[in-house]
């Protein structure tokens, strides 16, 4: 029998995950160009010391999101019934895994970034040429963590649903979509494709809410139901 609190909890989380990645993607799409991935720290530094507030509220709510995601994947793999457990706890493991680091990464960076954006501003050249090669203060550089391991995840579930085929079809699918998009930010950010990750971002606002509300109003109503 399923643990209802696990669905319960699992489902609201899901739905404020949704509504969480609203919010970060939005805000990517409308950043300062200089505030955005991977641009040099000779732009980024000093339009961040300028105008910090966005990209901060961008930071918080993706801390949410790693918080919330935890306690969503206990629900996804109480709600999927699967011969392939293996795939699903080592999917929801790294995924887990992924969540924390990206949290512990964002949290980082508000704590870090405004002090090293001032001082490079302040600085001398020599000071502004060690600050250019140290500045990041995330341990998920690449997003492979925070993107990677839950697009991993997504993919899993999505072919779960699939061949569970007690969802609607539409769902899983738009989640092996979503999937791909999640797997293609850590690339671009490897790559330092810009326009890549733009268009991902741009994508993923519309994707992303609405795979995780979906499924959490589909968790949250099998949590009723049992």
């Amino acid at each position: 029998m399923k643990d209802n609190s696990i669905l319960k909890l699992g489902g609201i989380c899901a739905i404020l995950l949704g509504i969480s990645k609203i919010a970060s993607s939005g805000i990517y799409l409308v950043l300062d160009a200089n505030l955005r991935a991977e641009v040099p720290a000779a732009k980024f530094l000093p339009a961040f010391a300028d105008h910090p507030s966005l990209l901060l509220i961008l930071f918080w709510v993706e801390t949410l999101v790693g918080v919330l995601g935890v306690a969503v994947i206990p629900a996804l793999a109480s709600y999927i019934q699967t011969v392939h457990t293996g795939w699903l706890r080592w999917a929801g493991n790294l995924a887990s895994a992924g969540f924390i680091v990206s949290a512990v990464g964002y949290s980082l960076s508000i704590a870090r970034l405004p002090g090293i954006a001032k001082a490079f501003v302040a600085g001398d050249a020599a000071t502004k040429a060690t600050l250019a090669a140290t500045w990041k203060s995330s341990i998920d550089l690449f997003g492979l963590w925070g993107y990677g391991t839950v697009g991993f995840l997504v993919l899993v579930v999505s072919l779960l649903l699939l061949e569970q085929n007690t969802s609607p079809k539409l769902l899983a699918w738009l989640g092996i979509l979503l999937a791909i998009f999640f797997i293609l930010i850590p690339i671009g950010a490897i790559i330092k494709a810009q326009m890549l990750l733009i268009v991902v971002a741009g994508v993923g606002v519309i994707l992303a809410p609405i795979w995780w509300i979906w499924m959490g109003l589909i968790l949250h109503r099998h949590a009723n139901a049992s």
